[in-house]
């Protein structure tokens, strides 16, 4: 495989051309589904920008920019009246496509009285935007398995000075895996890369690691070691240029016994996810991230880097 490693220099300011470009074309997750019960709104800031996040009549999620159209009242402080948002100051409602739909002082609807709209999807635990008018990738999954096949439990991570990718590259950062959490990693041959995704399958006898990065902020696997399965899934999104928020989820195959008969494997598994995310945390933290003098042990990850690069980008409504 082909790889072009990024030189001195080259990297953070090459990877973001911020004001410019826009942030990546990602299904980013936004709130944990749990945080957003029917009737309540919730506001994040996300983008570069603010978002309103509730559920529509029908219990579905919806995620629209928070400045109301009128005189820039933050959404999320209103209500959530028959499924639609309303702003606290002045009480005008909009509908779950982004359009004015009443001002109680009797006024005609102005044609530019919307707020933006973005794609929106519950998976996994968590609530996710799209960046963009459409989505041209899917959901982000966990290889091999469906959710309903699955117990999860999901986690906010917190919020952090990096953009959301550079987190990410972990999934590819084989390096470190033995180096930071003392782990016996096998490194992949290859890692087939696809126009929204980078993939992996390492396996033997008694073990088999499935790894794949979605978009640029989400790396979800399968591990199976000596007959026991774990799914992982860790995803971020960029609340503005070098800050995000970050999250995580991850669960065990539900056996017919419920949440009570698989508690055991699900705390072992939680256990483990908490230590690696622990071991991350003090590097991830701190570090100023520029990819530099990259060595041959870097060949999956200098082509992560690039694919990062020419990720698709665009400039979010209001941002």
């Amino acid at each position: 495989m082909s790889v072009m490693i990024p030189t001195k220099g080259e990297g953070l300011q090459a990877q973001q051309g911020e004001a410019v470009a826009g942030y990546h074309q990602s299904w980013f997750p936004v709130a944990l589904a749990s945080d957003v019960p029917a009737g309540r709104p919730l506001g994040r800031d996300f983008l570069g920008t603010r978002v309103v996040i509730y559920r529509d009549a029908t219990g579905r999620p919806v995620v629209q920019g928070a400045y109301c159209p009128h005189l820039g009242a933050d959404l999320s402080v209103g209500e959530v009246v028959e499924g639609q948002i309303r702003c606290a100051y002045h009480h005008w409602k909009f509908d779950c496509a982004g359009t004015c739909v009443d001002i109680p002082a009797g006024d005609r609807i102005p044609p530019g009285a919307r707020i933006p709209t973005y794609p929106t999807a519950e998976a996994w635990g968590l609530i996710w935007a799209f960046n963009g008018t459409a989505p041209t990738i899917p959901v982000p999954g966990i290889p091999g398995v469906e959710e309903r096949e699955l117990i999860c439990e999901t986690h906010f991570r917190g919020t952090r000075a990096l953009d959301p990718w550079v987190s990410i590259s972990n999934g590819v950062d084989f390096q470190h895996l033995r180096t930071l959490h003392g782990l016996a990693a096998v490194e992949p041959d290859a890692v087939r890369v696809g126009p929204h995704s980078l993939e992996y399958r390492i396996e033997s006898p008694h073990f088999v690691q499935h790894g794949r990065i979605t978009g640029v902020n989400t790396f979800a696997q399968y591990l199976s070691m000596a007959g026991e399965e774990a799914f992982m899934l860790f995803c971020g999104a960029p609340i503005a240029h070098g800050q995000s928020m970050g999250f995580y989820a991850y669960g065990v195959r539900d056996d017919g016994t419920g949440r009570a008969g698989v508690a055991g494997r699900l705390e072992t598994l939680r256990g483990f996810v908490q230590r690696l995310l622990a071991e991350d945390a003090p590097v991830l933290d701190t570090i100023r991230f520029r990819p530099g003098t990259l060595v041959a042990s870097d060949r999956h990850l200098a082509r992560f880097f690039k694919y990062v690069r020419e990720f698709p980008r665009a400039v979010p409504p209001e941002a």
